[in-house]
């Protein structure tokens, strides 16, 4: 038998922070393609000359495990994007962002694209995409800027998107992309009565999170919403859990899994039934709840209740109210509720790190008492799990 690693365990040997966001078509918040930067221990850009890591060569096959096959932006150094020039046709479209006084290398290979930041200069070529920083760019530099900037390439995208003001920006300067956290907080703007379903939904968590429910009152609630249930046991017999036999009822499923697991997993499946959200919205709140629990271990606490920490930091945005008016109405442990709301306790801990590193606050990172080298495999593989559940709830 090989001993050869797998190419996604050959990632997992780089020494830095590997960071991935959406890059959302902005008129309609369907995601284009995914932005990978790689970068050192401390957050910052490698150099244009940095050494080419043993997994690049495998790049071809790594990022479709992480990017759904979708089209893929690369924040790497020069070194690296001449060595994939070099290197084996690949299968993705690369789009290689340019840094500062980095000059791109020709290549025959016809998926190869460039982006520009705006303040490395915009008088690129109409190929080019041009990205800009709205952190770095105010309003009237925009208004200033944006007839020249559309008049040197055919498609610009913003970064740093991190409110609703932001996207709303966004969309009334015709934006191509955008790229940011907007979409990981609720719409205050919007923020209306809860609908029916949604009020029905929060009823059904209210009941799931209850943590003197009985087995049999817990399947009874799950078989109340016939969709729900149909869901759950699809999902607990795909090839996603590995049961070695078929589970044909719910009260099996709670006999073989446990009341925690089955509470956690059916809550999942009905947050993730909100359909006027971003599909992107389910795979963060997928993302978040397992980073969480892998980080258990390490906090030596409880992985469900990391879990479901996770999972339900993202109930604001999903509902577009504030989450401590939702946190009200759940019948959740003082644990649960203080790590989010307050981000306290281990569970809590967890849930700031994973956070930090979704947003790319490195400098808040460090102060975390897990080291980042553990964080950044842990981070790879959530988002790797959350792929692989993606896709089967989606088929």
């Amino acid at each position: 038998m090989s001993n050869e690693q797998s190419p996604f365990e050959l990632l997992k040997q780089f020494r830095g922070l590997i960071h991935r966001q959406p890059l959302f078509i902005t008129n309609r918040l369907d995601v284009d393609s995914y932005h990978f930067t790689f970068l050192d221990k401390e957050g910052n850009l490698l150099p244009n000359d940095a050494e080419v890591p043993a997994f690049l060569s495998e790049l071809s096959d790594i990022l479709p495990t992480l990017s759904e096959h979708r089209k893929t932006l690369l924040s790497i150094p020069a070194s690296w994007r001449d060595a994939l020039s070099d290197g084996r046709a690949s299968t993705l479209d690369y789009t290689f962002v340019l840094q500062e006084q980095d000059i791109p290398v020709v290549s025959d290979n016809a998926r190869f694209r460039f982006a520009r930041h705006a303040e490395n200069g915009a008088d690129g070529n109409q190929d080019e995409l041009l990205l800009v920083d709205l952190q770095q760019h105010n309003i009237e530099a925009l208004e200033a800027n944006l007839s020249e900037w559309q008049s040197h390439h055919s498609q610009i995208a913003a970064l740093g998107v991190n409110d609703q003001s932001d996207y709303g920006l966004c969309k009334t300067s015709e934006f191509d992309f955008c790229q940011g956290a907007f979409y990981t907080f609720p719409s205050i703007s919007d923020r209306k009565k809860i609908s029916p379903s949604l009020q029905t939904l929060t009823e059904l968590l209210v009941k799931l999170q209850n943590p003197e429910i009985e087995a049999e009152e817990l399947a009874d609630t799950v078989n109340q919403d016939v969709a729900l249930s149909y869901k759950l046991l699809r999902l607990i017999n795909s090839a996603f859990f590995g049961l070695p036999r078929e589970v044909s009822s719910t009260q099996q499923a709670i006999v073989m899994l446990g009341q925690n697991k089955i509470k956690t997993w059916a809550s999942l499946l009905g947050l993730s039934g909100i359909d006027d959200k971003p599909v992107e919205l389910r795979v963060v709140a997928m993302t978040r709840a397992r980073m969480c629990e892998l980080l258990a271990k390490h906090y030596k606490g409880q992985p469900d209740l990391f879990f479901a920490a996770g999972l339900f930091s993202t109930l604001d945005a999903l509902v577009d109210n504030p989450l401590p008016t939702l946190i009200e109405k759940l019948p959740l442990s003082p644990e649960l509720k203080d790590a989010l709301l307050k981000h306290e306790g281990a569970a809590g801990q967890a849930l700031r790190d994973t956070l930090n590193y979704e947003q790319g606050n490195w400098e808040a990172l460090a102060s975390s008492p897990i080291p980042t080298e553990i964080m950044a495999h842990v981070y790879l593989d959530a988002l790797y799990w959350s792929k692989e559940l993606n896709a089967q709830l989606a088929s």
